[in-house]
């Protein structure tokens, strides 16, 4: 499996909150419920009311707009976007490891609908991204744009 910084690049597509939902456990206990922000076959930008740390290790229950089933998954946080730059619920992306059975040929079924719009590359980055963040393919651009 690939890791987050040498993934190839995938197309992310930006989900209604409103509209979309996951249930997230952490070391077998319920971390909360929240909402989807991006989605791609790389992962997910999420929020949920507390941060998770970062590199956590997570089960996702993904419930999107317009797919029939849940999307279950096992992922990784590499990314906390900074309170200050981030208040309220605290978003964070996420890097999927594995799909439960069925979920990964869901997701590309949902992900290849025609009438889903592509996010844009201007999200939110925390200071220490932007801080690091020299040219437009560093670690850390490469690694959260490559994630969600």
């Amino acid at each position: 499996m690939s890791t987050p910084t040498n993934r190839p690049r995938v197309d992310r597509f930006t989900v209604e909150p409103m509209y979309s939902s996951v249930s997230v456990v952490h070391k077998g206990r319920e971390a909360g419920d929240g909402h989807i922000y991006e989605v791609s076959l790389g992962g997910v930008r999420l929020e949920l009311d507390e941060a998770l740390p970062k590199r956590a290790p997570i089960e996702l229950e993904i419930t999107l707009p317009g797919c029939s089933e849940a999307i279950a998954a096992n992922g990784r946080v590499v990314e906390v976007f900074d309170v200050v730059d981030d208040p309220g619920p605290r978003r964070m992306v996420v890097a999927f490891e594995s799909f439960k059975e069925g979920a990964e040929d869901t997701l590309k079924r949902y992900l290849s609908q025609k009438w889903l719009k592509r996010a844009d590359d201007q999200r939110p980055e925390s200071p220490s991204a932007r801080a690091s963040d020299s040219a437009s393919t560093s670690p850390a651009k490469v690694k959260s744009a490559s994630a969600a």
